[in-house]
């Protein structure tokens, strides 16, 4: 099994240790650097590594600031935590945004600070390394078509924290929950319990959940994707109901889905629709005071990404809670 950085750089302190090297790890590693050529080439085979890697790629980690050594430990690449490191002396990026960051959000930094026309018909965004994630440019244009300054932004599967981020920068409240916070701004929260903590306050609730791919994958399924994608557009008829009660009258409520873009032979003959249609009706299902307004469609600049975004808006009577 191949040994990851941060396991090797930890065989290094111990080594480092092991020869009596005295103070923390940076002053270790100094001492290390500071080894005669012939006494660190030594060194470098009995850890079996090569003296290049050692002493250029290794050793700085214990320069690295803390929130990129965690990152490092969780399993962000050795040269994503340098790059950032070069980022972040030359002021390209703050330490504020490295910390609290998963390794899956720091691959991406930083963000092409790119400013989309709300009013274009597709949104083309830069492409963005983090698993499917919403781009930043895509949540800002979706803040300011749907809401005012001061105005409540809910994401109760905010993942990253793009959509939170966004509304706080353009002057919104905002508050994100998900089961797994992957960004700083998130708190550890189920969309189940979502109603406790808003009722009828959002301005805009926005739904990101997993893709139909992602959402297979994590139930475990066996089954053919044609045999469950209507299991899917019922688990996503089960979080809008969960979530539907956090928005207030007259608010918007944002679907963001990955729809099929193919299907197979067998799909094609049992005539099954798997494109926009299934998302259209899981807005429109779960209330009949859910009324879908608009759809937009963004695309990612490399055309290997794209994002359907569903706009419905509730007028209806509210149940009392109970």
């Amino acid at each position: 099994m191949k040994r990851s950085a941060w396991d090797v750089y930890q065989e290094v302190l111990a080594k480092a240790r092991e020869l009596g090297l005295p103070g923390e790890e940076a002053e270790q590693a100094r001492a290390l650097l500071s080894l005669p050529q012939e006494a660190f080439t030594t060194l470098a085979k009995e850890l079996r590594l090569k003296p290049k890697y050692l002493r250029h790629d290794l050793l700085p980690v214990a320069f690295l600031p803390q929130p990129l050594k965690e990152a490092l430990r969780l399993g962000l690449p050795l040269r994503h935590a340098h790059r950032l490191y070069r980022l972040l002396k030359r002021g390209e990026i703050r330490l504020e945004e490295l910390e609290g960051r998963p390794p899956e959000a720091l691959r991406g930094l930083p963000y092409e600070e790119v400013e989309l026309d709300p009013m274009s018909p597709v949104w083309i965004y830069p492409k963005d390394p983090r698993p499917e994630a919403l781009s930043p440019a895509v949540a800002r244009a979706l803040v300011v078509l749907y809401t005012r300054p001061g105005e409540l932004v809910v994401d109760p599967l905010a993942g990253y924290g793009t959509v939170v981020e966004a509304a706080l920068s353009l002057g919104r409240r905002a508050w994100g929950g998900d089961i797994r916070p992957m960004g700083p701004r998130v708190e550890q929260a189920d969309i189940k319990d979502l109603s406790r903590r808003f009722r009828e306050e959002a301005a805009l609730l926005f739904l990101h959940p997993p893709t139909f791919r992602s959402w297979l994958r994590e139930e475990g399924y066996r089954e053919s994707p044609e045999e469950r994608y209507g299991a899917y557009v019922e688990y996503l008829q089960g979080l809008l109901e969960y979530a539907l009660p956090a928005l207030q009258q007259g608010g918007r409520l944002i679907l963001a889905a990955q729809p099929r873009h193919s299907l197979s032979s067998t799909s094609q003959a049992a005539g099954r629709d798997f494109f926009l249609a299934p998302f259209e009706r899981a807005l429109a299902e779960v209330d009949p005071a859910l009324k879908p307004i608009h759809h937009h469609q963004a695309v990612s600049r490399e055309g290997r990404g794209s994002w359907h975004l569903f706009v419905a808006e509730f007028h209806g009577k509210r149940e009392k809670a109970k």
